[in-house]
């Protein structure tokens, strides 16, 4: 009887490209709007809990001056009111649970969907970068660029800047970073910032006050879930707020 071979191991498949960055590119200006949009929606969720967090305390405020009207000594009115709030907050809990989670999900959405443009902003070299992709002009401009010398490509970056040429910009700096470093006769990120960095900082300003405003409204909810502050959070958020004075 003739040996069977053995089976042989499967083929491993190719492994998976790395997954492109989810979201899409947003417009600065659409970006500004929903920043705004971001920070009325935490603001409308904050003051919401608030109202909430009142509704709890004033409950607990009746059942203790119940108790005093009655003539019973203040530990026990101390006693009563905790457990009305305590019972106050887990009803209140469970029925706005829907509603401030459908904010708070709105928010996230948006903060969760800004991670291609985010990448696409990284700096003002990565916006310079795009800058005329396709264009002959650039093409025919990095063909220049490449031929000049230090000083003709000094006063080439001083032209781009002086007439916000981003397309010549980006041929030069495409052609300077190729070379190395200590070679390169401007530097590209002096050039990238003179060029598009308002544009870049704008859209990075409305990126951090998107996921700041997200981040503000899950902390929010979770002190109110947990019925405390929670200090840790409070000093992250601060750390990570667009709008602080001495950044």
């Amino acid at each position: 009887m003739a040996n069977t071979a053995p089976d042989l191991p499967p083929i491993p498949s190719d492994p998976e490209p790395a997954p492109i960055t989810a979201g899409k590119l947003l417009p600065k200006a659409e970006l500004i709007d929903l920043a705004t949009y971001a920070a009325k929606r935490a603001e409308k969720l904050g003051q919401t809990i608030a109202t909430l967090t009142a509704g709890i305390e004033a409950r607990a405020a009746d059942v203790a001056k119940s108790l005093a009207s009655a003539g019973f000594d203040p530990k026990s009115q101390a006693d009563a009111a905790d457990k009305a709030r305590a019972k106050a907050r887990a009803e209140i809990i469970a029925a706005s649970s829907d509603a401030r989670w459908a904010e708070i999900k709105q928010l996230v959405a948006a903060a969760d969907g800004l991670a291609l443009t985010e990448t696409l902003f990284a700096s003002p070299q990565a916006v310079l970068a795009r800058a005329g992709l396709g264009d002959a002009r650039r093409t025919d401009l990095m063909a220049q660029v490449a031929g000049a010398g230090p000083a003709e490509v000094r006063q080439l970056a001083a032209l781009a800047v002086a007439t916000k040429d981003v397309v010549l910009g980006a041929a030069i700096q495409s052609v300077n970073d190729r070379l190395p470093r200590r070679d390169r006769p401007v530097s590209s990120a002096e050039l990238a910032a003179a060029l598009v960095g308002d544009e870049t900082a704008a859209v990075q300003s409305a990126i951090a006050a998107i996921k700041n405003a997200a981040q503000r409204a899950l902390n929010a909810n979770r002190e109110f879930e947990a019925g405390k502050v929670r200090p840790v959070d409070r000093v992250k958020l601060a750390l990570n707020n667009p709008n602080r004075k001495d950044q």
